[in-house]
């Protein structure tokens, strides 16, 4: 994948994103205040607050994409991205298996050492 699509990617994702929280964000708000407020456009589920939410998230999503800042910005992630060396599956299923039995050995060592403080504790207080 280019490094223009990643970055074009990234500011879709920020959009929806964008849109799902403020949709959410005016529901619960037309909720508190004026629940007839959030009227019904097309149907009974897409309502004002999620046309409002639209709009936001597509007019966040242009606004970023044309800050040069921000652009700059992810352009710089994508590229540091493009140089990481990512793990293969054997790499990540032998990583998964060392950790999960580090764990294993881990909780099996807490639990040994409660074991023994707990019987040295009831032995102390039955003296």
């Amino acid at each position: 994948m280019s490094q223009a699509r990643m970055v074009n990617m990234a500011f879709m994702t920020a959009a929806l994103l964008l849109w799902i929280v403020s949709a959410k964000f005016f529901a619960g708000t037309f909720d508190l205040i004026r629940p007839e407020w959030d009227l019904s456009i097309i149907g009974s589920e897409f309502r004002l607050s999620n046309l409002l939410g639209i709009g936001i998230g597509v007019f966040g999503g242009i606004y970023l994409w044309r800050n040069e800042k921000a652009f700059a910005f992810v352009n710089e992630v994508a590229g540091e991205l493009r140089k990481v060396t990512w793990p293969t599956a054997d790499e990540t299923r032998m990583s998964t298996i060392v950790t999960v039995v580090t764990t294993i050995i881990v909780a099996l060592c807490l639990w040994a050492f409660d074991v023994l403080f707990s019987a040295l504790t009831k032995l102390f207080y039955n003296l």
